[in-house]
């Protein structure tokens, strides 16, 4: 089924206040919110939804990042895992970018670690360059994004690619 742009904002506008939830719930404690990359107007489908179920059970396995919480929301918007980490905000973000940029699928998972004043923390601000393009390698790829550099078919082929080259990595896959 595929989402408008209402949705898409009204969906942001539940992330936050589940952010603001699980801060006040959770004090003291690092939260992280994890989406999947998936371009087009159809954001629920069996790619994401597989790519959820991999990051679930990736981060119920990954005792690095001490997860004491997750919770998980399937919607048409896309999937949304939170937890709450015993890990300092900025080993948790350091920890997330590694799994971001090394796991076959972390290029298909967003993981944004939520400040106190429910912000996400951003990689350069740990001193890591930003994520790069998943078509051409551009060093930011919000630049991409932005131009639109590349169209939205051309997008969702490579998610495709991506996740077909990688749809047997066990679940248990280590860093």
């Amino acid at each position: 089924m595929e989402v408008t742009l209402d949705e898409l904002l009204l969906s942001r506008d539940n992330r936050h206040q589940m952010h603001l939830e699980l801060l006040k719930q959770y004090p003291g404690r690092t939260l992280v919110s994890v989406t999947m990359v998936m371009p087009g107007p159809v954001k629920s489908n069996f790619i994401s939804l597989s790519l959820a179920d991999k990051a679930e059970a990736f981060l119920h396995h990954y005792q690095p990042l001490q997860i004491e919480h997750i919770t998980r929301r399937d919607l048409n918007t896309g999937s949304e895992i939170y937890f709450i980490s015993r890990l300092p905000i900025l080993e948790a973000k350091a920890l997330c970018c590694r799994i971001e940029d090394e796991h076959p699928l972390g290029r298909l998972w967003d993981f944004d670690v939520i400040q106190p004043d429910s912000t996400p923390l951003s990689r350069t601000e740990i001193g890591l360059a930003p994520r790069k393009c998943i078509i051409c390698g551009n060093q930011d790829a919000i630049n991409c994004i932005r131009a639109r550099r590349h169209s939205k078919p051309d997008l969702y082929a490579r998610v495709e690619e991506l996740f077909q080259q990688y749809h047997d990595t066990p679940d248990d896959y280590e860093l």
